[in-house]
């Protein structure tokens, strides 16, 4: 890669220990010599993604997803390689110079990113202006210390037209104000926000993208919260609130809060809780879910106990439990939100309550009474319906009879003899994966492919011997091999993993690097070429054997027998001169 030196890159891998990285994204067990883990690029239910402790690299058993450090952050991260090897650099230590990224494409958002964190500068210091003093002193009656204004970047809003003077004077046109959702029309110049408290909204990898904002007063004719409307960077289904800061923090304590709004995660972060995180008001969305999946620790529902919240509560689980996340309920009978619970109860009755846990199941026998008439008989029949289709769905087979006897004690439903019940009651088997029969031509053509990525003798003897791969993939993986060696005399197996866009092939190396030591071995070299010749000789005296066989014109036929007895004798000779 033209914009990271290769001993930049050699460096980081070798302080970069595999297991200390990916363990900061999942949960690692310790398996023989290596590691396993849950493989979080598929519906995985058992770990089937090894870790080689010795080769640095890891591999899915099902998937067929591998790599080594940097693919694993790239991939997980979904940034490009080599934001990912600055990533890992930043995580060992690695001094990095950003120089080396002048041929790395242009984020084509990063103007409307600067615009915004002018903005974000801009609010932080207006919140110590004299104008500001009204919102500083909300803060301050809300507890939020100067720590917690630094760490959320919170900043004031003054009128709109000395908010629109600022951003005239950064030469910002109206058109991109209107892009990043700072005007709402770019032909006057009323600023979204004024006279409000600021909380800058960044995407899952800390780039800004909008504000939530909040009144300083109580009129009721204006709205308490208004969000950057949606833009070319906001959709807010699309976004969770502080999510960038808790990635690191939830893996290590493994798990994360989801609330209801950021001042919710700010009460949080005032008990010293740094996991809370928040859907910005909206209800929960596929894609909020799927960012949810990717942090890889249990999710604990801590809406507000008001019947708002326990509808967003029931809203999220059925999105929850359709898209297999994992995820138990903060039990709250106090109808207070978190700021409120502190100041009545203190930070550690919000500290306690996080222990207080009941599943979606049990939830469900308590919210549905609302949604319900049990006196009512079909009410009753729906009641109990949608709570054993959940049992059914979500609970372990020790679980179900215990709710079962649950659902008769509330309903006077049996749902234990039902013809359902025992055919899901059985214990589920999952497909077990197994690697296609390797034919040998297959076989040799990887033990081949091993050796060319050892040894540049290998890659010139098969190209003038033979030339070509049966299998597509490692036709590919071969031409990466020979653009590397007409630069140098031999290959840096980092530096091809960097060079490999398409992840079928790259997962082909990955597979090589577990099999073999890419060490040369001439006899085994020329063993495998023979095996390929042969193979190749063999697939066409069966293609002739196959056209002979549907011909009927005898001159035809003695034509080809003619052909095929000739490949027969290159195969014999073949055979006769390894001998």
């Amino acid at each position: 890669m033209s914009w990271i030196k290769e001993e930049d890159m050699k460096e980081i891998r070798s302080r970069a220990d595999i297991v200390d990285i990916i363990g900061q994204y999942l949960a690692l067990e310790k398996k023989g010599k290596g590691y396993r883990c849950i493989c979080p690029f598929h519906d995985d239910h058992d770990p089937s993604m090894q870790i080689n402790t010795e080769k640095q690299i890891f591999k899915c058993f099902v998937c067929g997803t591998g790599g080594n450090v940097f693919t694993f952050v790239q991939k997980i991260e979904k940034i490009s390689f080599p934001e990912a090897v600055s990533k890992v650099a930043s995580m060992v230590g690695y001094p990095l110079s950003i120089h080396q990224y002048d041929s790395v494409k242009v984020d084509k958002n990063k103007k409307y990113h600067d615009i915004l964190s002018n903005f974000i500068q801009f609010t932080q210091y207006e919140l110590n202006s004299e104008d500001g003093q009204s919102c500083l002193s909300y803060l301050k009656k809300r507890n939020i210390s100067k720590s917690l204004i630094e760490k959320f970047q919170i900043g004031y809003a003054p009128n709109s037209d000395v908010s629109y003077r600022f951003l005239s004077g950064k030469q910002i046109s109206n058109e991109d104000l209107k892009e990043v959702g700072l005007l709402y029309d770019e032909t006057n110049d009323y600023v979204v926000f004024s006279n409000r408290l600021m909380i800058p909204i960044h995407d899952e990898n800390g780039n800004p993208v909008g504000f939530t904002a909040r009144r300083l007063n109580e009129d009721k004719d204006v709205s308490k919260y208004i969000n950057t409307p949606q833009t070319i960077l906001y959709e807010k289904g699309n976004l969770i609130f502080n999510y960038h800061r808790v990635k690191q923090s939830a893996r290590k304590m493994n798990r994360c809060i989801l609330v209801e709004g950021a001042m919710d995660v700010l009460a949080y972060e005032k008990a010293g809780i740094e996991q809370a995180l928040a859907c910005l008001g909206t209800a929960c969305t596929s894609q909020q879910i799927r960012l949810l999946k990717k942090l890889q620790v249990p999710i604990l529902v801590a809406y507000d106990g008001d019947q708002a919240g326990q509808n967003a509560t029931y809203k999220f689980g059925k999105l929850a439990v359709e898209n297999g996340l994992k995820f138990q309920i903060v039990q709250n009978k106090t109808l207070l939100d978190p700021d409120e619970l502190i100041e009545k109860y203190g930070k550690d009755e919000l500290v306690s309550q996080l222990s207080n846990t009941i599943s979606f199941v049990d939830f469900l026998f308590d919210y549905l009474k609302n949604v319900y008439s049990l006196s009512n008989y079909e009410d009753k029949k729906n009641y109990a319906q949608e709570i054993y289709s959940y049992v059914m769905k979500c609970c372990d087979e020790y679980e179900i009879g215990m709710y079962l006897k649950r659902i008769k004690i509330e309903t006077g439903f049996d749902f234990n003899n039902t013809q359902e019940n025992k055919k899901q009651t059985k214990k589920e088997y999952r497909p077990v994966y197994f690697n296609e029969l390797q034919s040998g031509r297959i076989s040799a053509e990887k033990t081949v492919m091993a050796m060319i990525c050892s040894s540049k003798k290998a890659a010139e003897q098969f190209q003038n011997e033979i030339g070509f791969f049966s299998d597509s993939v490692c036709n590919q993986l071969s031409l990466y091999c020979y653009d590397l060696y007409r630069q140098n005399n031999q290959i840096d197996i980092d530096s091809l993993l960097s060079r490999i866009e398409e992840e079928d092939v790259r997962n082909l190396l990955v597979e090589l690097m577990n099999e073999f030591d890419f060490v040369y071995n001439e006899d085994l070299f020329n063993d495998s070429l023979l095996k390929i010749k042969e193979c190749a000789l063999q697939d066409a005296i069966d293609s002739l054997n196959n056209q002979i066989s549907n011909l009927s014109n005898p001159i035809e036929k003695a034509k080809l027998a003619m052909k095929k007895n000739e490949l027969i004798s290159q195969k014999i000779e073949l055979r006769r001169k390894d001998g």
